[in-house]
This record gives structure tokens, C-alpha cells and sequence, in this order.
């Protein structure tokens, strides 16, 4: 049970009505994670904002959902990990490589890229540093604005891992 209580649009004030209009999925669902930052209008909209902008970002999107799901796997949050692995099922993840990210450095199932991409995430995750030698092969590979935009994944799903965590948001 989460530790506060999820806004529904019924009992939404205006703005938090706004921002919930805006994450409303097709099926008319909204998930707990909105229901909960919906506490903070404000910070949820410039969070979706964000979040958008890394979306549409030059990162290949199969790199973002690996490197998200693996500082998931790290934290332990199952919401944020079942989100994603959904995601990752939509753009081309495979289901091997969903079972594998935890062992990815012995898998077949990851391109070289795609297993230093989730190495970069480990290293990120775990220690907030990234390698010299990490570095230097991830700019072999990609951009600098994909190195950004890699870095600031990680750095959104631990945001959003720790939020989950803590306020034990269940599994919509």
C-alpha cells in the first residue's frame, strides 16, 4: 500500500485535475506513479516536460530502455521495472534480453554496444561515476549528445526508482 494517498480525478483540485488530464492513458487509466507526484502539480508537469524531451532525443530508443531498466533491476523497483519492460517489449526488446539484463555480461543476447551501454548504467547507478575506459568506448560509439542523453536516463530512472521505492507505489 503506498505510504500516501493516490489522487483521483474526482477528488483532484484544478491543477492537479490539469496535469492528470495530461496522463490520462486511452483506456482511460492514469498510473499510480502520477496519481502520487499529482501531489505536486508543478514538479510532475516539469518532470513530464523532461522526461518528453528525452523521448525525442537522438539516443536510440532500445539503449534508453535497457539503460533504464538496469538501474531498475539494480534498485529493486518492480514498478518502474515492469513499466519499462513493457516499453522495451514495444520498440524491439526481446524477452531473452529482458530475462538476461541481470547477467548481461555473459548473455549473447546484447550487442557489444548494447552490453556497454548497460555497463554505463551499472557503474552509474551503483557508484554515481562513470569509468575512464567506459567513457572512452561510449564515444567510440555514440554522440556526445547521446552520452548526455544516456546519462540523464539513468539519472531519470533512479530519480524515479527512488520515488517509487519510497513512497512503495503498487503495481498498477
Amino acid at each position: 500500500m503506498a505510504r500516501l494517498r493516490y489522487v483521483e480525478v474526482e477528488t483532484a483540485t484544478p491543477d492537479q485535475q490539469k496535469i492528470l488530464g495530461q496522463l490520462t492513458q486511452k483506456s482511460g487509466k492514469i498510473a499510480n506513479i502520477w496519481k502520487l507526484w499529482s501531489h505536486s502539480p508543478h514538479t510532475l508537469e516539469a518532470f513530464i516536460a523532461f522526461n518528453k524531451s528525452l523521448v525525442k532525443g537522438t539516443l536510440d530508443p532500445k539503449l534508453r530502455e535497457l539503460a533504464y531498466m538496469k538501474a531498475s533491476l539494480i534498485n529493486n523497483c518492480a514498478y518502474c521495472l515492469e513499466a519499462h519492460k513493457a516499453a522495451g517489449r514495444r520498440i524491439g526488446i526481446t524477452e531473452q534480453q529482458i530475462q538476461e539484463i541481470g547477467t548481461y555480461a555473459a548473455s549473447s543476447a546484447f550487442s557489444p554496444l548494447e552490453k556497454l551501454v548497460l555497463r554505463y548504467a551499472e557503474e552509474l547507478t551503483i557508484t554515481a561515476k562513470t569509468g575512464a575506459d567506459v567513457m572512452a568506448e561510449l564515444k567510440e560509439h555514440l554522440s556526445e549528445a547521446d552520452i548526455v542523453e544516456l546519462n540523464l536516463t539513468v539519472g531519470t530512472a533512479n530519480l524515479t526508482n527512488r520515488f517509487n521505492m519510497s513512497m512503495m507505489t503498487d503495481l498498477d
